[in-house]
């Protein structure tokens, strides 16, 4: 019994250390790049927060902070799509 179960870890062991490592990477890079992100856009709204309503309601009417909103959604589904790359869950092309 000691042979099987000897023979079944020398087997499992390698695909078990590249799952490993294939999780704590994605999982570092896209939680680091997330927490960079919404810093950033917490700073740009609370520097904007300093504007006069004017100024406010124009950027509005302009869609700056839709704008904002998308290329935010945008890095992050980017971000994503890498992670599960890097899992071997989904593979776009070649």
């Amino acid at each position: 019994m000691d042979d099987l179960a000897g023979w079944l870890a020398r087997i499992s062991w390698p695909l078990v250390s590249r799952v490993m490592g294939a999780l704590g990477v994605g999982t570092l890079t896209y939680t680091g790049a997330d927490t960079a992100l919404t810093s950033a856009l917490s700073a740009a709204k609370s520097n904007l927060a300093g504007l006069g309503g004017d100024v406010l309601q124009i950027l509005a009417m302009a869609g700056f902070f839709e704008v904002m909103s998308i290329t935010a959604g945008g890095i992050v589904s980017g971000l994503a799509w890498l992670v599960l790359k890097k899992f071997a869950i989904q593979t776009t092309g070649a």
